[in-house]
C-alpha cells in the first residue's frame, strides 16, 4: 500500500481536487438525498379477501377458507398462512419468506391461483380478492369535519380534495375513510303489504323496469342526418320513484308512494366511520410516491393543503392528524445534532492526546470520511434516517482508529529523526495492511446483520451498511490524506530530537504493571477466565427484548365490544370516547384523536398492521403535544375506558418498531376442535390473569355469538306455493334490504335500497311475525313453513398454518415478554392438553428469537472469513488464537453496564456486542503488529512485548475514549432504540481494552514467544 500513499502525496493536486469534490457530493447528498424517518422494509404480506353474505364462520372456513389455503401452499415462496374465518367473511394473510425480495412476481403467481380457484367456489361467492398493497403507509392523514354540513356535503369536498392532491407529482395514491355512502331507502309496511297481497317483488320489480336504461336507436332522414333517440322513464328526482305503479292482485293499481316511505340518506348501520376530536369526518390519506425525498414531499403537499383550506366553505375543517415530514425532519434534526455533538467531542479528545497539530490532521479525516461514506450512501441507495446517522455516530470512533494509528506513527518516526516523508511511507508501508485487516474483520463481524433474512435485520440494515462504507472510506483517506497532511503539517525533527520521545507517567505505569503480569500468566488467565464468566452470568440476569417501543409523541388505543355488536353501537360507545378525549379541560395534553369504527384506518407507520374489519371493534390514535405526556394520557384513557365505558374492553399500546408489540406475550393452541379450544384458550387466558401484575388478557376468537336458523320445510313450502329461494330472499328484503334499483344524479350512483320499516325489523320477535307474499298475493306466515333455532357458534375461526388456533395475549408492564413467560411456564406446563393438540409460543419472543436466529445464521461464516484474515495476516495460527481468545473479554463490562443502567439486552444490544468484538480485534492487530516489529529488532523478547505496548497504549486508549465519549450523546438523547446497544459499546469496549492490553501481551509471552523459545528461534 505505498504505491498509494505515495502516488497521493506526489500528485497531491490531483487528491485536493478529489477531497474538494468529495466535501460538495457529501454536502449535496445531505442536502437532498431522501430522507426518512426509519428504514423501509419489505411487507412480504397479502391478504386475501373471500365473502358471502349469510354464511356462518364454520362454514365459510370449510367451503372458503381450506380451498384458499390449499391454493396458497403450493406456492413455493410461502413461508406463513394466517386465516380467520367469521360470518360472510374469510381473510387469510399471505407472508413470504424473508430471503424474497421479487414480491411483485409471486403476487401475480398469487392472482392467477385465486383466479383459477375462484371457478370452483360456491356460487354467489364474492372474490378471491387479493390485496397486494398491504404495506403501503399513509405519510400524511388529513381529516375533513364539519358540524353543520351533511355527510354527502362532506365526502363531495374530500373528493375534490383527492382528485385536486392526486395530480401532485410526488403522491402516489389517496384513499378515503369514514365517507358514508348514500342511499335511498323505501321503507314498507309489512303489514299494509299483507293487506293488499302485495309481495316485495313486486315492488322491485315495477321500480326496477321503469327505472331501465334501454337504447332506442336512431333515426336517419332523407337528408342524410341522423338523429339518436333517448327515451326518457328513468328517475331524474327522488320524488319521480312514489310515481311507479303496482299491480294488485285484484288488478287495481297502487303507487310506490303508498306502500313505503321514501327516504334519501346514508348506509345503515354506518359504514366504517370515523370520528376526529369528537366530531364524524372524513379521513383523508395520502400515500408518497417512491424513492422520494419525503421533505420535498412534506413541502409540495403542505402548499397544496393550504390551498385547499382557502377553497372550503366556512364552516368545514382541514385538520392534520398524521404527518410525516415534520417527524422525519424532528428525526434527522436530533440525530444530526447527536452527530455534530459527537463528531466535535471526538475532535476534543484527538487534539488532547496528539496535540493540535497531529489531532487537527487526524480531525480533518473524520468529517471527510464522513462525507465519503454519504457519496457512498447515495451511490448504495441508503437514505437518511435514525439508523444510518446513527451508524455514522457508532462509527465515529473506529473510523478515528486508522487515522490515530497512522499519524501516531508518522510522528514517532518523524521524532525518531526520519524525514516526513520517509516517515510517511514507512508508516503505510507498515500499517496500511494490518488496519486494513482490522476494519475488515469489524466489517465481517457486522455482515452477519447486513445477510440478516429477517425484517428486524432489514430494519436495521442500513447500520452494517453505513460501518462498512465508513470504515471503508477511514481506511482510504488514512492512508492517502493523513500521510499528506502529515508530510504538509507536522513540524521536522529537531536535531536534539534523535532519541525519540520521552514515555508519559501512563506508559510508565502500564509497562511497569505489564513486566509483572507477563511472569504471571496463570493468574492474568485465570482472573480474566473468572471475569468472563461472572459476565456470562451477568448477561444472564439482563432482561432481553426485541426492539423499544417508538418515542413518537402519541399511542394507539384499541377497543372492542362483545362479538355480534353492530358498528352502530360500536359507533355510540366511541362517540362518548371522543368527545371525552376532545375535552381541553380534562386532557389539556392532547393535541387530537382520530377512531376508526369497525376498522384499523390506513397504515401510518410501517410497523403497524391494521385491525382486521369487524363491526365489534374500533381503533384509535390519539397525539399528544410530547413524548413525556403519552404515559399519563395512556394511564388516563384506560382508566376512562374501565369506568365510563364498562361495556367495552380497551386498551392502549406505544407504537413499536419491531414486528411485535414489545412486552406482549401471545400463547398459541392449535388443534382440531372449536370447543376444545375454546376451553384452553378460556383455561389459558385464566392462567395468565393470575399472575400479578397481567393485564389486557384476551383471546383472538372471541365470543360465541347466537346465530338463528331459519329450517325450512321443504314440503310445506312447496303446499304454499313458495320457494326456499323466495323465502330467503323475502328475509333479506325485510331486515337487511336489497338494492331495487340506481338513482343517477350528475356522476353519482346512488343504490335504491328496499327494506321493512324500523318497526317491522328491530328485534327478534319481528322474525316470527314474517309473512311471505305467494306469487297469487297469499300472505303466508313463516312460521307455517318453517321453524325457527338458535345456536351459539363461534363469531370468528383463526387458523395459522393451515390448523385452527386460537391465540391468547397479555402483558406485565413490570415484565418483559420473556420473563412473563418463565412466570408462566408452570402453569403451561400444567395444562392438560389432548394429544391432537398443542400450544406454542408468539409474538415478541418468536419474532426476537426468528431475529436473532437471522441474525446468528452467517455468524459461523463471517468467524471463518474472519479467523482466514488473521492467518493471512499474520502468516500464524498462535495470533489469531490469541486475538480470538481476547473477544470474550467484552462480556464482562457489557453485562455489569447493562445491570447497572438497567437496560434491555434486546437486538442492537447484541449488535454493539458485534460491533465490540470487532473493536477489540482490531486493538489486539495492532498491538500484535507492533509486538512483531519489536521482537524482529530486540535480543529480549519480554522488554519488546514491554515496549511495544507502551507504544500503542496511547493510540488503543485513544480510540477507546474517542468511541466511548462519542457514544454519550447518542446514549443520553438517542432514546430507547440505542440504550442497550450504547450501554454494550461503553461499558464492554472500556473494560475489554483494560483486558486486552494486559491478556495479547501475556498470551503472546505464553504462546509465541515460548514456543519460539523451544524451538530455538528466539
Amino acid at each position: 500500500m505505498e504505491g498509494l500513499t505515495r502516488f497521493a502525496i506526489e500528485k497531491w493536486r490531483l487528491t485536493i481536487t478529489l477531497v474538494i469534490f468529495v466535501i460538495f457530493a457529501g454536502a449535496y447528498t445531505f442536502l437532498r438525498h431522501p430522507s426518512q424517518e426509519d428504514p423501509e422494509i419489505v411487507i412480504r404480506t397479502a391478504v386475501i379477501t373471500v365473502g358471502f353474505p349469510g354464511m356462518s364462520a364454520s362454514r365459510v372456513e370449510q367451503l372458503l377458507v381450506k380451498p384458499v389455503e390449499e391454493a396458497v401452499k403450493q406456492i413455493p415462496e410461502v413461508d406463513k398462512v394466517e386465516a380467520s374465518a367469521q360470518s360472510g367473511l374469510a381473510t387469510i394473510k399471505v407472508e413470504l419468506l424473508p430471503t424474497i425480495w421479487n414480491v411483485k412476481q409471486v403476487w401475480a403467481d398469487l392472482r392467477n391461483k385465486m383466479t383459477d380457484l375462484a371457478r370452483s367456489l360456491p356460487e354467489g361467492t364474492s372474490g378471491p380478492n387479493v390485496n397486494d398493497d398491504y404495506g403501503r403507509v399513509a405519510a400524511t392523514t388529513l381529516a375533513l369535519t364539519g358540524a353543520d354540513f351533511t355527510m354527502a356535503e362532506l365526502r363531495s369536498e374530500a373528493r375534490r380534495i383527492r382528485d385536486r392532491l392526486s395530480s401532485l407529482s410526488l403522491v402516489s395514491r389517496i384513499d378515503l375513510y369514514g365517507d358514508q355512502d348514500e342511499r335511498i331507502w323505501l321503507s314498507f309496511d309489512r303489514a299494509r303489504l299483507s293487506q293488499l297481497g302485495i309481495a316485495q317483488f313486486d315492488i322491485i320489480n315495477a321500480i326496477a323496469e321503469q327505472n331501465r336504461i334501454l337504447p332506442a336507436g336512431s333515426i336517419t332522414t332523407a337528408e342524410g342526418m341522423r338523429y339518436h333517440l333517448e327515451p326518457s322513464g328513468d328517475f331524474r328526482a327522488v320524488d319521480s320513484i312514489g310515481d311507479v305503479p303496482v299491480r294488485t292482485p285484484a288488478s287495481g293499481v297502487v303507487y310506490v308512494r303508498d306502500l313505503v316511505a321514501i327516504e334519501r340518506g346514508y348506509v345503515d348501520p354506518p359504514r366504517r366511520p370515523v370520528l376526529f376530536n369528537g366530531h364524524p369526518a372524513i379521513v383523508i390519506a395520502i400515500s408518497i410516491a417512491p424513492n422520494v425525498a419525503i421533505k420535498d414531499f412534506g413541502n409540495q403537499t403542505r402548499v397544496a393543503i393550504d390551498e385547499e383550506r382557502g377553497r372550503l366553505p366556512l364552516g368545514i375543517n382541514l385538520d392534520i392528524v398524521t404527518d410525516q415530514p415534520p417527524i422525519v425532519a424532528a428525526a434527522i434534526a436530533e440525530a444530526t445534532s447527536n452527530l455534530v455533538q459527537t463528531l466535535v467531542t471526538v475532535l476534543a479528545v484527538v487534539m488532547l492526546f496528539l496535540g493540535m497539530r497531529a489531532g487537527a490532521i487526524v480531525g480533518a479525516i473524520v468529517p471527510l470520511s464522513i462525507l465519503l461514506t454519504l457519496v457512498g450512501m447515495l451511490l448504495w441507495g441508503i437514505p437518511l434516517h435514525r439508523i444510518s446517522i446513527a451508524a455514522v455516530i457508532i462509527a465515529l470512533g473506529l473510523l478515528v482508529d486508522n487515522g490515530v494509528v497512522i499519524a501516531e506513527d508518522i510522528k514517532r518516526r518523524i521524532d525518531a529523526g526520519a524525514s516526513r516523508m520517509d516517515a510517511a511511507l514507512a508508516a503505510s508501508r507498515t500499517l496500511a495492511v494490518p488496519l486494513l485487516t482490522s476494519s475488515l474483520t469489524t466489517i465481517l463481524a457486522f455482515l452477519p446483520l447486513m445477510l440478516a433474512p429477517d425484517a428486524t435485520g432489514e430494519f436495521l440494515r442500513a447500520l452494517a451498511q453505513v460501518i462498512i462504507l465508513t470504515l471503508l472510506a477511514s481506511w482510504l483517506l488514512s492512508c492517502t490524506v493523513t500521510p499528506l497532511l502529515c508530510v504538509w503539517l507536522l513540524p521536522a525533527a529537531q536535531p536534539d530530537d534523535k532519541g525519540g520521545p520521552d514515555q508519559s507517567w501512563a506508559q510508565q505505569a502500564y509497562g511497569t504493571t505489564l513486566a509483572a503480569m507477563i511472569t504471571r500468566p496463570i493468574v492474568v488467565i485465570s482472573v480474566s477466565a473468572l471475569l468472563f464468566t461472572t459476565g456470562l452470568l451477568a448477561l444472564g440476569r439482563v432482561p432481553t427484548g426485541l426492539l423499544p417501543p417508538s418515542d413518537r409523541p402519541q399511542f394507539i388505543v384499541k377497543i372492542e365490544l362483545p362479538a355480534g355488536s353492530s358498528e352502530a353501537e360500536m359507533l355510540r360507545v366511541t362517540q362518548r370516547l371522543s368527545r371525552w378525549l376532545a375535552d381541553e379541560r380534562t386532557n389539556p395534553d392532547l393535541l387530537s384523536s382520530v377512531l376508526y369504527i369497525g376498522n384499523g384506518g390506513p397504515r401510518f407507520f410501517l410497523a403497524l398492521s391494521p385491525l382486521d374489519p369487524a363491526p365489534h371493534v374500533a381503533f384509535g390514535v390519539v397525539n399528544t403535544r410530547s413524548h413525556q405526556d403519552v404515559a399519563q394520557a395512556r394511564s388516563r384513557l384506560e382508566s376512562f375506558i374501565r369506568n365510563e365505558a364498562p361495556e367495552a374492553r380497551g386498551w392502549t399500546e406505544l407504537l413499536f418498531l419491531g414486528k411485535e408489540p414489545p412486552g406482549t406475550l401471545e400463547v398459541r393452541i392449535s388443534g382440531p376442535s372449536i370447543d376444545e379450544l375454546y376451553q384452553l384458550g378460556k383455561n389459558v387466558a385464566g392462567r395468565m390473569a393470575s399472575i400479578p401484575g397481567a393485564k389486557d388478557v384476551r383471546t383472538d376468537w372471541s365470543n360465541p355469538v347466537l346465530q338463528l336458523d331459519v329450517l325450512i320445510d321443504q314440503e310445506r313450502t312447496r303446499n304454499a306455493g313458495l320457494s326456499p329461494v323466495a323465502v330467503a330472499r323475502a328475509l333479506e328484503t325485510t331486515f337487511e334490504g336489497v338494492r331495487v334499483t340506481d338513482y343517477r344524479e350528475g356522476d353519482r350512483v346512488i343504490p335504491i335500497v328496499l327494506r321493512a320499516q324500523t318497526a317491522d325489523r328491530s328485534n327478534l320477535d319481528q322474525l316470527s311475525d314474517a309473512t311471505i307474499v305467494t306469487d297469487k298475493g297469499q300472505p303466508v306466515p313463516l312460521l307455517q313453513v318453517a321453524a325457527i333455532a338458535g345456536e351459539l357458534k363461534p363469531f370468528i375461526i383463526h387458523r395459522y398454518n393451515l390448523d385452527r388456533t386460537i391465540t391468547v395475549s397479555g402483558v406485565n408492564p413490570g415484565m418483559t415478554a420473556a420473563q412473563f413467560l418463565a412466570r408462566m411456564q408452570p402453569e403451561l406446563a400444567a395444562l392438560d392438553i389432548p394429544a391432537d393438540y398443542r400450544w406454542t409460543i408468539g409474538g415478541e419472543l418468536e419474532a426476537s428469537a426468528s431475529a436473532n436466529a437471522a441474525l446468528f445464521r452467517f455468524m459461523p461464516h463471517c468467524l471463518a472469513a474472519i479467523v482466514i484474515l488473521l492467518i493471512w495476516q499474520f502468516n500464524s495460527l498462535a495470533k489469531p488464537a490469541i486475538i480470538i481468545l481476547t473477544i470474550p473479554l467484552i462480556v464482562f463490562g457489557a453485562g455489569f453496564g447493562l445491570l447497572m443502567t438497567g437496560a434491555k439486552l434486546d437486538f442492537n444490544a447484541l449488535l454493539g456486542l458485534l460491533s465490540l468484538a470487532g473493536i477489540i480485534i482490531n486493538n489486539a492487530i495492532v498491538l500484535i503488529e507492533k509486538i512483531d516489529e519489536e521482537i524482529d529488532q530486540a535480543s529480549d523478547p519480554d522488554q519488546a512485548i514491554i515496549e511495544a505496548a507502551t507504544a500503542r497504549l496511547r493510540p488503543i486508549v485513544m480510540t477507546t475514549l474517542t468511541t466511548i465519549v462519542g457514544l454519550v450523546p447518542l446514549f443520553l438523547l438517542g432514546g430507547e432504540l440505542w440504550r442497550g446497544m450504547t450501554v454494550v459499546m461503553m461499558f464492554g469496549l472500556g473494560v475489554g481494552t483494560v483486558l486486552t492490553l494486559g491478556l495479547v501481551p501475556v498470551l503472546y509471552r505464553l504462546f509465541v514467544v515460548n514456543r519460539q523459545k523451544l524451538n530455538g528461534t528466539v
